[in-house]
């Protein structure tokens, strides 16, 4: 299952590198459900999401690998867990390009299989997970976006 979008932000790339090389930071963006990141070390992570506007409330949990980070342009990782009984891998990365000093252009995707019963739907959920990662980085988007005004607000009162 192969899901990828493409967003421009009005923030600084280093605003956005900040939060999404981080990933509790990344997570407070996450408005579909509650995520919790236990960090192992400096490149793992343990992510744990519950799932509430599913057909059946879940929560899943997944192990997060950091597998490139070229700061502050691309990050990439692995991930794996179980969920309803089937396995869980995936691969995802996410691009940043300063178009200008206040303007980042984040191109993200992600390749995902889904083991056991639910590989049988691997179709039927792709529309859906799509829609909610589209969700995930509008919510990132706006709180990136707002930090950034209220950045750019106290730095015109300091300068005022």
């Amino acid at each position: 299952m192969h899901l990828s979008g493409v967003t421009e932000i009005a923030a600084a790339r280093d605003r956005v590198w900040e939060t999404i090389s981080n990933p509790k930071k990344a997570a407070a963006s996450n408005t579909q459900g509650q995520a919790q990141v236990e960090k192992i070390d400096d490149r793992h992570y343990r992510v744990t999401v519950a799932v509430p506007n599913a057909m059946m409330p879940m929560t899943v949990v997944l192990d997060l690998a950091l597998t490139e980070v070229n700061e502050p342009s691309r990050i990439a990782a692995t991930v794996a867990g179980v969920v309803m009984g089937g396995s869980v891998t995936g691969t995802g990365s996410i691009e940043l390009a300063e178009l200008n000093p206040k303007l980042t252009r984040m191109s993200w995707l992600a390749d995902a299989t889904l083991g056991g019963m639910l590989g049988a739907f691997e179709s039927m959920v792709q529309g859906p997970l799509q829609q909610a990662a589209e969700q995930g980085i509008a919510s990132l988007k706006a709180r990136l976006e707002a930090e950034e005004a209220a950045a750019e607000g106290a730095g015109e009162v300091e300068a005022g």
